[in-house]
């Protein structure tokens, strides 16, 4: 726990998008959310979906295969389709650079 990686800098990921990054074997998705960068396992929870092939609706993250839906301030799942959060990585912005903690959360 506590080891951050370099991954992107802020001016990669505008606001209200998301983009991929591959770590290893992990694809991270990084979400900024009006400036706010939330990082999870680019999976979803129900069957393992690429979540960046899903939609960002100001705070809620869709899956594009079953339309689970996401609140990617908290990683919690908001729908029917599945209640497993989703798995989170800490953040946190360092002179522009995106740092992500390799530890998963949830």
């Amino acid at each position: 726990m506590g080891k951050y990686v370099k991954i992107a800098e802020t001016k990669d990921i505008p606001r209200n998008t998301m983009h991929v990054f591959k770590v290893g074997e992990v694809e991270i998705l990084v979400v900024n959310v009006e400036g706010d960068m939330y990082a999870f396992e680019n999976r979803c929870p129900h069957m393992g979906y690429s979540l960046y092939y899903g939609s960002l609706d100001g705070e809620v993250l869709t899956c594009g295969f079953h339309q689970a839906k996401f609140n990617v301030k908290t990683g919690k799942s908001l729908g029917a389709a599945t209640s497993e959060p989703l798995k989170a990585f800490r953040t946190k912005i360092q002179n522009a650079s995106i740092l992500i903690d390799l530890y998963m959360e949830g």
